[in-house]
């Protein structure tokens, strides 16, 4: 499409499941000034086929097929570096929007703003269906977010909700040469609005839940591997330095934060492959982790009797 307004960036790897509602969803937007571009990260399901099909059906729908698997950050850049439109908003493979998402948010942004997100519902898992992230949090009005509010939301003591998640709308402009830390295969959406905020631009948050977000059994946004987790801290390490001086005690304590999780996620994992030895070191150096483990642990019961 040319000249469009917005340019939507999705990427999927083996997303067939859901990619069709979710490409429906861009496409059937209320306003038709945007441009779709997905980047297929090396699928091996039927994704290929089914964006082919609909791309054949809808010029505005454009495919670009990565020959290996990147990750989302590196197909996200992939996307981000085609991009055309004023501005450009990620969408997931597996998520819904709502027919008016673009069109209102555009109408909330107004002059000066350089991105603005909208609150997000929950769907697809039976504990959370109609909530929304920012339930209880919301104002009447559009508000501001800074670089601060956000590393706030990412801390435990301040009861705030992960704003992480939300997935916002940026002006290309203001972006400039910003793009996803290929490094990180989870985070990278909380990482990438972070510098943002950082570089002083000016971002909104709107109460309106305009986006659908699909939590399911294969989604990765809300499960933490080590290796993950080890790369989010080290990028939160390796910016610290140069951060605002008043910001950078909120960021010790975010990697703080993440290290308790990374001991965690690795006793976990040490159970699940029976390394009983490092299992029981990583409880005795951390007492706390029994606790925490026994929370998982009746957590997953009582997902199993719900789901029964």
């Amino acid at each position: 499409m040319t000249n469009p307004q917005i340019s939507v960036l999705m990427a999927n790897h083996n997303g067939a499941a859901f990619l069709r509602e979710a490409v429906t969803s861009v496409l059937g937007q209320s306003m038709s000034a945007l441009e779709l571009i997905v980047v297929d990260d090396a699928s091996t399901d039927d994704s290929v086929t089914i964006l082919r099909e609909m791309a054949a059906a809808d010029t505005r729908l454009r495919l670009i097929e990565a020959p290996s698997s990147g990750g989302p950050a590196a197909a996200r850049n992939l996307a981000l570096d085609a991009a055309q439109g004023a501005w450009v908003a990620v969408v997931d493979s597996d998520d819904i929007l709502l027919p008016r998402r673009f069109a209102q948010m555009l109408a909330a942004s107004g002059p000066g703003v350089d991105a603005i997100a909208d609150d997000l519902a929950y769907f697809g898992d039976p504990e959370l269906e109609g909530t929304t992230l920012m339930a209880g949090y919301a104002e009447p009005n559009a508000w501001p977010l800074t670089a601060e509010g956000f590393l706030k939301a990412h801390l435990a003591r301040f009861d705030l909700p992960p704003l992480g998640y939300l997935k916002p709308m940026f002006r290309r402009e203001a972006l400039d040469d910003l793009r996803y830390d290929e490094s990180l295969r989870i985070g990278e959406d909380s990482d990438l609005v972070l510098r943002f905020l950082l570089t002083g631009h000016r971002m909104l948050l709107m109460p309106d839940a305009l986006y659908r977000y699909r939590r399911h059994a294969g989604s990765i946004s809300h499960r933490l591997s080590p290796g993950a987790l080890r790369a989010m801290i080290d990028k939160a390490r390796s910016m610290t330095p140069d951060m605002p001086a008043d910001l950078q005690p909120l960021m010790v304590e975010r990697i703080t934060e993440m290290e308790r999780g990374l001991a965690f996620e690795t006793l976990v994992a040490d159970l699940k492959a029976r390394r009983i030895g490092p299992a029981l070191g990583s409880m005795a150096a951390r007492p706390a982790l029994m606790g925490r483990l026994a929370g998982a642990v009746g957590q997953g019961l009582r997902r199993r009797v719900s789901g029964a």
